[in-house]
């Protein structure tokens, strides 16, 4: 018989949104796995590429024209590949200006990981301007609702570094919690659970 493991909480605390922060975090995980991702593919561009030199160079019938297609086709897989991770980084630094100094709570499970938005000065602003026209009963903060992420799930992984938290989940979302949101006996306490829960999903860096 299956019994459900009880939820427990293991932090709880709050963080101010950092732009350089945010970008390290992710420039971790891209090292991590975006360039290894680059390399393999540039190491199968390479091969396709050699194998159609040699068939031009050794062909007989001069008969090449598709060799050198595939070539500049790879070429061009190439080029897209080695600039895709610096075309998603200065993206996300563009978009970061938005919510620079957001305060976001967030409280760390066994099971779970909540963040929630405290302060958005993007929202504040609008609300600002809107202000004169509100007529709700102010239950609505205009903040968007909190993210949960079931840490469970098999394609969650946490990465630790010496001062953040790395979440991604299927190494396309990817989260940046600082340590300083915790104390520092959460954090060890962090360190040892997610260590025996996620097993090879914890990664430390």
């Amino acid at each position: 018989m299956d019994f459900e493991r009880p939820s427990e909480q293991l932090a709880s605390g709050q963080y101010q949104g950092k732009k350089e922060d945010i970008l390290r975090g992710f420039g971790l995980f891209q090292k991590k796995y975006a360039y290894k991702n680059v390399i393999i593919q540039m190491i199968l561009v390479v091969i396709a590429i050699g194998v159609n030199v040699v068939n031009i160079v050794t062909s007989k019938e001069g008969d090449v024209g598709i060799s050198f297609i595939v070539i500049l086709f790879c070429v061009l897989i190439g080029i897209n590949c080695i600039i895709t991770p610096k075309r998603t980084y200065k993206k996300l630094a563009a978009a970061l200006e938005d919510i620079e100094g957001a305060v976001y709570g967030v409280d760390m499970f066994t099971d779970k990981i909540v963040i929630s938005t405290l302060d958005d000065p993007l929202v504040k602003g609008k609300e600002d301007k809107e202000d004169a026209d509100d007529t709700g009963d102010g239950e609505d903060d205009g903040l968007p609702p909190a993210t949960l992420i079931h840490i469970d799930n098999g394609s969650v992984d946490i990465m630790e570094a010496e001062d953040m938290y790395i979440i991604y989940i299927r190494k396309v979302n990817v989260y940046v919690i600082p340590k300083t949101a915790f104390t520092d006996a959460e954090n060890k306490e962090l360190h040892k659970r997610y260590r025996l829960i996620l097993g090879t999903r914890y990664k430390i860096i």
